[in-house]
Formats: structure tokens, sequence, C-alpha cells
């Protein structure tokens, strides 16, 4: 239940359970990564080059996968001084459904790109791992279909307040 009294469909807060699950895993990775490459720094013998590669990768993948739950959980930049200029509920209801509107749009154009660069670079691999880079290229692809899909529910929620995002409370 959000603080709006608004709930968002079962499904959604499934794969927000499941984006937050990777963002973690990808964190976990990050600081297991650095931490192994300050350590094979002065024991040599565990230097491994593949371990940067896990942190830059990882990286990417928080960065991306959590476009969804951040629009989905009002956790996105937003203008929230339209809110105070447009007078009346109604103004503010419109203002806030053509910028989902846009979010959407754009998270779509963003989301065809990642798949055309799966098409284009099928057989690529990275450098160290060997990891297919379509791979790679499907995690944005995850995250901007999952930003397009609640960027169009918040359009429906236009009329409910927006709830106050709290970053610490990961629902």
């Amino acid at each position: 239940m959000t603080t709006s009294g608004t709930s968002d469909p079962r499904v959604l807060r499934i794969w927000a359970s499941a984006e937050l699950a990777i963002a973690c895993a990808a964190v976990v990775a990050i600081f297991l990564s650095v931490l192994w490459q300050v350590i094979s720094r002065y024991v040599p013998a565990l230097n491994w080059p593949e371990v940067g590669e896990i942190a830059n990768y990882s990286l990417i993948v928080l960065t991306f996968i959590m476009v969804g739950y951040l629009i989905g959980n009002n956790g996105h930049i937003v203008i929230q001084v339209i809110d105070y200029v447009a007078k009346g509920r109604a103004a503010r209801m419109a203002v806030k459904a053509v910028s989902s509107a846009c979010t959407a749009v754009i998270c779509a154009l963003l989301a065809w790109e990642a798949f055309e660069l799966i098409q284009a670079y099928p057989n690529r691999r990275t450098a160290a791992l060997e990891i297919p880079i379509w791979i790679l290229y499907a995690v944005p692809l995850l995250g901007f279909l999952s930003g397009t899909v609640r960027a169009i529910v918040r359009i429906f929620q236009a009329g409910h307040p927006d709830p106050l995002f709290d970053s610490a409370e990961a629902r």
C-alpha cells in the first residue's frame, strides 16, 4: 500500500521486489569486487583481471535495473514546482499525466534502442569474462520496459497524490 492510499497491481509489486533484489546483488558484487581489487594489490597471488569487469558491469546493472522502480515509486527526478504553480486539482492532474506520458515515450524509445543494440551485436563478448554483450544490453531493455509500464500506470494514477519517496523504506 502506498502512502497515497492507492496500491500498485500485484504483478508490479512482485516486479519491484525482483528489481530491488537484483539491485542489492549488484551492490554486493560491486563491494566485493572492489574489496578484492584492494586486497589483490597487497597479495599479488589473488590478482584476477576479471574482477574489475564484474564491478563495472554490476554498476551498469544497478543503474538500469532501478529505472522502473524509481519511476513507479516517485523516486525519479520530477518537476514539483509545477505542482505549486498549477492552480487547481485538474491542472495538477493534467501536468502529472502529461509528464508521465512523456516519461513513458522516452522510456519506450530507450527500450527500443536497447533492443536494436541487442540485434546489432548478437555475437560480441566482453573482453575479460567473455559475457555476451546482448546480455548486458538486455538489462537496459528490461529497465526501460519497466519504466514504460510504470509511467503508463502513473498516467492513470495522476488524480491521486504522489507517494513520498523514502529511500530508506524499500517496498
